[in-house]
This record gives C-alpha cells, sequence and structure tokens, in this order.
C-alpha cells in the first residue's frame, strides 16, 4: 500500500496513532485548507506533534474527511470537514524517506 492510501485510510478512520506511524521522526503536515474557514493553516513538525494534533482534532470532532479518492501514487482528493466547514482538498506527499515514511505532505484547496 502507497504512503497516500495509509494516510487516507488513517484520516479516514481517525487512527491518529496510525497516521502519526506514517510519518519520518521529522515528518511535516503543511494544511493551506482552513484559510477562509474560522482557522488558520496548519504546519505541523515531527511525528509526536502530529499524533498530538490529529488527537485533539479527531477526539473533539473539529476534524475529519470523506469521499476519499486516490488519484495517483502520491496524491488524493476528499472532502475535509473542519468544525462544519467544508473544503474540497488534495493531499500531496511531496517527499518520502528512504524506509517509506513521509517527509512532508501537503494539503490544499482543490
Amino acid at each position: 500500500m502507497k504512503a497516500i492510501e495509509k494516510y487516507v485510510q488513517a484520516m479516514e478512520n481517525k487512527d491518529y496513532n496510525g497516521l502519526a506511524e506514517l510519518f519520518d521522526k521529522d515528518g511535516t503536515i503543511i494544511d493551506y485548507c482552513p484559510n477562509g474557514t474560522s482557522q488558520r493553516e496548519y504546519h505541523v513538525y515531527g511525528k509526536e506533534a502530529i499524533n498530538m494534533f490529529f488527537r485533539n482534532k479527531f477526539m473533539f470532532g473539529k476534524c475529519s474527511i470523506s469521499e476519499a479518492e486516490v488519484v495517483n501514487d502520491t496524491q488524493a482528493e476528499f472532502v475535509i470537514n473542519y468544525t462544519g466547514f467544508y473544503v474540497m482538498a488534495i493531499a500531496t506527499v511531496r517527499r518520502v524517506s528512504e524506509n517509506g515514511l513521509i517527509e512532508r505532505l501537503t494539503v490544499r484547496p482543490k
């Protein structure tokens, strides 16, 4: 299974531990989708921070995805919900380490 497929699966299942395990210890998620909503863009750096960030988002119902479709080896499209604000998004795995862990992933409005 490709990194982007695992990312989508973890996001759909709201599995913050599984999501964090997809990333290198210094992995980064940059999410530009919240711009225009009541929130700012997110820059989350490091496996532990990714775990804590998404634990908070998932546990308190502040983030979920639906209608996900993997479109190629590095990208997936989905609708992301930020506390009631819905954005059509595209996630891109920008860089993967030699051991297959994500080093950099971006999420942008589509």
